[in-house]
């Protein structure tokens, strides 16, 4: 394992010049995956290509997630700085020529080496801020970065539909470059004094190819399963099958190389198996109902999309302050395991609630209950980050950090493909003629099953253990 020498103290100022980078870095990535749904229409319009409209958000999502490992070990060997200076620049590139794209094939290519540049954003982002604070008092930052991804994942359709409006869909794209260039100003004069291992670091190559291999497969099958409305499309399990096989080979090859691209060491820390799980089932639920509760409000509600959207503002409200409220109280109190625990009886006690009484009928109750959703929700992602880089060796935060990200990402769209699934299944026609009855008695199902996976959630995070968070000393 690489030398890592012990990491400068920054002072208060300094800090908060890096975190505005990061955040910037961090919104970047998050934002890019929401703000393109809103001009699909627009852009298949002008490029053609009706068909292939889907795969613009695909393949950034495939490509951002399944390179997040990768980066995370690579900034770990390399150092954070240099690693995260090429993910900016690789993401702005790519934006840059999305924006250029004269036909529907080159914008989705150019999206790929967005997500390339996208799944280094993510991972390192939260990576440095391991390096740059001790675990008691990362709390605090991992807050605002947790609000920061909540805050992008709901402005990104309402920009994108500005955009679209107002200038035109390569806006959607043009934006992303003058917030690169400043998180790429940040990162590159804030981070100047950050460590770099002192040796010469081995790369396992095969190791990286294998995870590309092992993870767009399935990736690939969740997106097939989403379009087909079912989880029985031979298609999709034969790329589940042929992830499972590259699976297979790449702990083969990470058991036999002395600097694997994914320690499988990790796996075996308790405390970063039972956060991993807990992150993956509580993102489960939030991208499933972030998806399913606006289409909860149009068909048993009878609201329009406007109307739907607007109260889809309470659930990001509760996310964005749940996490700066779960953050603080780290720092606070050098806790952190009774949030998650709040967190998914929240979650779990509203999903009930819903599927019992539904949504549409009362603005107060939808108000009330979607901010308790989304207060649960900052409570279980803003903690766990400290959690992980607190549990193993700073030598391997970045890779752990990375893992952890990666299978939020991965839990997000199984419980999207998941819960989509049940539902179309329960309506005729995949809901195109379903009345409001049918609609309320599958959508009741639906909550039933969320509410399901966050009791797996709360029964995960009640095993999670406590561990005195680290300090200066």
């Amino acid at each position: 394992m690489p030398d890592t020498p012990a990491p400068p103290v920054f002072t208060p100022r300094e800090v908060r010049l890096i975190v505005l980078g990061l955040t910037l870095a961090l919104f970047l990535s998050s934002l890019d995956q929401t703000i393109v749904a809103t001009a699909l229409s627009a852009i298949a319009s002008d490029l053609g290509g009706w068909e292939l409209m889907p795969w613009v958000v695909s393949s950034y999502l495939i490509a951002s997630t399944v390179t997040t490992p990768i980066y995370g070990r690579l900034s770990d060997l390399y150092g954070r700085r240099p690693v995260l200076l090429a993910s900016i620049t690789l993401f702005a590139l790519g934006a840059l020529l999305s924006a250029l794209a004269w036909s529907m094939p080159m914008l989705i290519a150019m999206r790929v080496v967005q997500g390339l540049g996208g799944g280094g954003l993510r991972a390192i982002s939260l990576a440095v801020v391991g390096d740059i604070l001790p675990p008691r008092e990362r709390g605090k930052v991992q807050g605002y970065l947790s609000a920061t991804f909540a805050t992008a994942n709901i402005s990104g359709p309402v920009l994108g539909g500005l955009f679209v409006e107002y200038l035109s869909w390569p806006w959607i794209f043009w934006i992303n470059l003058p917030l690169g260039a400043a998180a790429f100003a940040a990162t590159y004069f804030q981070l100047r004094r950050l460590p770099r291992p002192g040796r010469r670091p081995r790369i396992d190559w095969l190791g990286a190819l294998l995870i590309v291999l092992s993870c767009t497969p399935v990736l690939v099958g969740i997106t097939l399963v989403q379009r087909a409305g079912h989880w029985t499309a031979p298609e999709a399990w034969g790329c589940f099958l042929l992830g499972a096989v590259f699976l297979v080979a790449l702990v083969a090859q990470e058991r036999s190389v002395p600097q694997p691209m994914l320690p499988l060491h990790l796996f075996r820390n308790g405390v970063f198996r039972t956060a991993i799980i807990v992150t993956g089932l509580a993102s489960m639920v939030m991208m499933a109902l972030t998806v399913l509760v606006p289409l909860h409000y149009q068909m048993v509600g009878g609201l329009s999309a406007k109307e739907a959207g607007l109260r889809m503002i309470a659930m990001t409200l509760g996310s964005v302050s749940g996490s700066f409220l779960a953050g603080q109280a780290v720092t606070a109190t050098g806790r952190y395991r009774f949030l998650p625990i709040l967190g998914s009886s929240t979650a779990l006690a509203m999903c009930l609630v819903v599927a019992w009484l539904g949504l549409g009928h009362s603005l107060w109750l939808d108000t009330l209950v979607t901010l308790a959703l989304g207060l649960g929700f900052g409570c279980q992602f803003s903690p766990i980050t400290v959690v992980v880089q607190n549990a193993v060796d700073p030598r391997d935060g970045g890779v752990a950090v990375s893992c952890m990200m990666f299978f939020r990402l991965m839990g997000g769209a199984f419980g999207v493909a998941l819960l989509s699934a049940l539902l179309l299944g329960r309506l005729p026609d995949h809901g195109a003629t379903a009345a409001p009855a049918q609609a309320a008695e599958a959508f009741s199902l639906v909550f039933l099953a969320a509410a399901g996976l966050a009791a797996l959630c709360l029964a995960a995070a009640l095993a999670l253990k406590e561990q005195p968070l680290r300090g200066r000393d």
